[in-house]
């Protein structure tokens, strides 16, 4: 479920069962064209897909953190992760097509999940296979 499709008045009925926060990272620099630019937020959406479609009575999409340059990833992601968590999330997971996020690991982010799109045309079914799997390992972890 998407941010916009919770109505204030909804929300605090909602709140008990929506527990976890999918956070979108895009990972642009700004030296993308418009096609670039289109290209990864296209597969940002189908590597989102995979949690958002099954998991939609349990996961939040929030809004997505596209540009990472002059800033420190793992800061900002352990920062903004903190405040979602104090909103009310149990859970905070990143997503990105960007390969080099290894390093954005943060304490407060319980899961970092990157998905190398070069893969995903020829192992898309094994690359969404492990992403439910880390998703539903979080939660049995924890719950």
């Amino acid at each position: 479920m998407k941010f916009n499709d919770i109505s204030a008045q909804d929300w605090p009925e909602l709140k008990p069962y929506l527990d976890t926060c999918l956070l979108p990272l895009t990972g642009l620099t700004g030296f993308e064209d418009p096609a670039q630019v289109t290209i990864a937020l296209e597969q940002l959406r189908d590597a989102l897909e995979t949690i958002e479609i099954p998991y939609k009575g349990r996961v939040v999409t929030y809004p997505a953190l596209h540009y990472i340059t002059g800033t420190d990833m793992k800061e900002q992601l352990n920062a903004i992760s903190l405040h979602l968590k104090r909103m009310g999330f149990r859970y905070v997971i990143g997503l990105t097509i960007h390969t080099e996020a290894a390093l954005w690991k943060a304490e407060q982010t319980d899961l970092l999940i990157i998905v190398d799109m070069k893969q995903w045309t020829s192992q898309s079914e094994l690359i969404k296979s492990s992403i439910s799997k880390q998703v539903q390992e979080l939660w049995q972890q924890n719950d």
